[in-house]
Formats: C-alpha cells, sequence, structure tokens
C-alpha cells in the first residue's frame, strides 16, 4: 500500500495549491481509502467550495456522508450531483441510496443506467459498475445475470478485483467452495485486503480444508496491521472477524471504536453482532434496529437481526428478517450458510437448495 507516500506528496502539493479542486478530492478519496470519513467530508466540502457543481468534488461528499451514517444529507447531495451530470458516478450513487432504503430493484435500475452510461469510455471505472451490478444481481438471487455482469466487468478491466470478488462470492452461492478459494487465494496474493482474507479463509473452512483455513485466517492480522500502518482505519472490518473467530468484551470494544469511526447502518450492525455474539442480547437488539434504520436489505445485515430476534424470543421479526435473506441469496458468506440454514429451521422456513452451476 502507498497511502503514506501519497499522502506526503499531496500534502506537499496542497502546500503549493491549497484551493486546487484536483487536490483537494485527491485528498478526499485518498481520505476515503483511510476510513477517515470526516475527513474526507471536509476535504469534500472544501473541494465544492473551489469548485461549485465539480463532480468528483460531489462524489467525496456524497460518500462520506453515506460512511458517516448522515443519509438524508448523502441524498441530498447526490441528487444535486445527478442534476449536475446523470452520468456514471452519479448514477451509481443513486443505485445506492436505493439499496440503502431496501429498494434493490430500484437500485439494480439505477446502476444498469450507470454502466450504460459508461459504456463509451471503457476502463476501471466501467467495470467497477458492471462488478457493483453483478453483486445487486447476486443479493437479488438471480446468479446467471450476476455471473454475466462479472464476465463483462472481467472482459472491460481484466483481473479487476472487485469482479474476481463478484465471482468467488458466486461460486459460493453455488456451494462451490474450493473454486471458491481458488479464486480468492489469488486476489488475496494480488490484493491483501482483510475482507478477501476473511473470505478466502471462509471458503476453505467451508469445504473442509481447516488446516488450510486456519493458514488464511491468520493472515488477517498481518494484513490489518499492514493497513494500519498506512494509516486505514480498520476496527470495523476486524470487528466482524473477531465475532466469529475470538468473540467477547475485547471485540466488542473494537466494534465500538469502529462505530465511532464509521457511525453507519455498517457500524451498527457490526456492533450489534459482536454483542449477540458476547451475549449481550438486550443492547443487541438495539443495535439491530439502528443497522436497519434505513430498511436496508443487505443479507448480513437482515440474517444478523434475524438471529438477534429469535435470541431476544421475538420469532415474528427473526422471521420477517430471514425471509428476506432466503429470498435472495442465502448463501452470501460462506461462513454462515450453515448458521442460516439451522435458523430457517429453527423458525420453520425452509432453505431454499443452491443453484446449479451455470
Amino acid at each position: 500500500m502507498l497511502y503514506t507516500g501519497a499522502d506526503t506528496l499531496l500534502a506537499l502539493v496542497a502546500e503549493v495549491s491549497p484551493d486546487d479542486v484536483r487536490v483537494l478530492t485527491a485528498q478526499g478519496s485518498l481520505a476515503l481509502s483511510r476510513h477517515e470519513f470526516a475527513d474526507a467530508l471536509a476535504l469534500g466540502q472544501r473541494a465544492l467550495e473551489a469548485a461549485p457543481g465539480n463532480e468528483t468534488a460531489y462524489g467525496v461528499l456524497v460518500d462520506a456522508l453515506n460512511e458517516l451514517g448522515r443519509y438524508d444529507e448523502a441524498l441530498d447531495a447526490t441528487q444535486a450531483m445527478a442534476d449536475v451530470r446523470p452520468g456514471l458516478a452519479a448514477l451509481s450513487r443513486v443505485s445506492y441510496a436505493r439499496e440503502l432504503r431496501g429498494d434493490l430493484d430500484g437500485a439494480i435500475e439505477a446502476m444498469s443506467q450507470a454502466a450504460t452510461a459508461g459504456s463509451g469510455t471503457g476502463g476501471e471505472n466501467l467495470a467497477f459498475t458492471q462488478a457493483l451490478l453483478g453483486n445487486l444481481l447476486l443479493t437479488r438471487g438471480d446468479l446467471r445475470q450476476a455471473e454475466r455482469q462479472y464476465d463483462l466487468a472481467l472482459a472491460t478491466f481484466p483481473a479487476l478485483p472487485a469482479a474476481e470478488a463478484g465471482r468467488a462470492r458466486l461460486l459460493v452461492a453455488q456451494e462451490r467452495y474450493d473454486e471458491a478459494a481458488t479464486v480468492l487465494a489469488a486476489l488475496v496474493e494480488r490484493q491483501p485486503l482483510i475482507e478477501f482474507a476473511m473470505a478466502h479463509g471462509d471458503a476453505l473452512a467451508a469445504a473442509g480444508r481447516s488446516d488450510e483455513a486456519e493458514d488464511a485466517y491468520g493472515l488477517v492480522e498481518g494484513i490489518a496491521a499492514l493497513q494500519e500502518a498506512n494509516g486505514v482505519q480498520v476496527d470495523v472490518d476486524l470487528a466482524l472477524f473477531d465475532a466469529e473467530r475470538d468473540p467477547g468484551d475485547e471485540a466488542v470494544a473494537q466494534a465500538r471504536r469502529g462505530l465511532e469511526q464509521r457511525p453507519s447502518i455498517i457500524g451498527h450492525d457490526a456492533l450489534a453482532w459482536n454483542l449477540f455474539r458476547a451475549g449481550s442480547i438486550d443492547e443487541a437488539v438495539e443495535e439491530a434496529e439502528r443497522a436497519l434504520a434505513t430498511g436496508s436489505e443487505d443479507p448480513a445485515i437482515r440474517f444478523h437481526a434475524a438471529a438477534i430476534a429469535h435470541a431476544a424470543g421475538d420469532d415474528e421479526a427473526a422471521r420477517q428478517h430471514l425471509e428476506i435473506v432466503l429470498g435472495g441469496n442465502p448463501r452470501f458468506a460462506a461462513a454462515l450458510v450453515d448458521d442460516v440454514a439451522d435458523l430457517a429451521s429453527d423458525l420453520g422456513l425452509e432453505m431454499p437448495p443452491a443453484a446449479a452451476a451455470t
């Protein structure tokens, strides 16, 4: 990772051109990459003051507001961005706004429009949009169309990490765990991120390759140390990892730190799951409600909410949450496939069979 070097270089340029929108947006994008969302927000605001209506500045602003859980403001900024230029960048953020609010069909529609808008440009941005569209289709349970989008993304920009990660999730949805592990092993080697290393370990474990899974999990802390050395805030990611591997007070404390950095539904979900795993059910219920505040149908958030509601004795709510998961892609994470099936059985629901390979 070269975040520290990039930060130093940008700081030097900013001394010469402190109000240059290109410098400010580059600094804002770097802050987003390091999960320094409050800093990113300030930089996005400065960039818009320097260049009102600038598309890249709006992008930094919208992304920072979403990560800070300021969803109404983010929606207003997204609309303003789309009013300025309804292209790939704006439409992909319209898609996310809809996804956040549980409108998966609307999110798919907007992301499809974003891909169409970028079709004449090609390159990494278009490929990334195609991969995001694949993720949305996979969440809806449309595996065939998701695979098509991942293939398109890799044809547009070969070896795109987001598309390779999507392919791995598709293989997990089909219970092809060995193949998913192979894809993820190459991905972790090329781009060592915590989420990829976790997914690699989970795929290996689901494939019954427990010793290899432990080795893969062992990389997580090393990757986290590398990211932290580059200024990346990783508490939320590590809290989700520790919720499964080493739950308890320390993991809960880490999730609380993560929530301070990232007071979004993602941060609330991480804290809710850690509280649940540590046995603090009542507080977990409160945090799960905050994680669902926007109406998101994200399968991980909904499964966590279902398990927490079941533990709290509210099986009606648990069924409502789990039915959303079962109606889309219930195999959204290799580590949780058996847990989803077990909870479905406990609640009198049926886990659908895995889709056949296409």
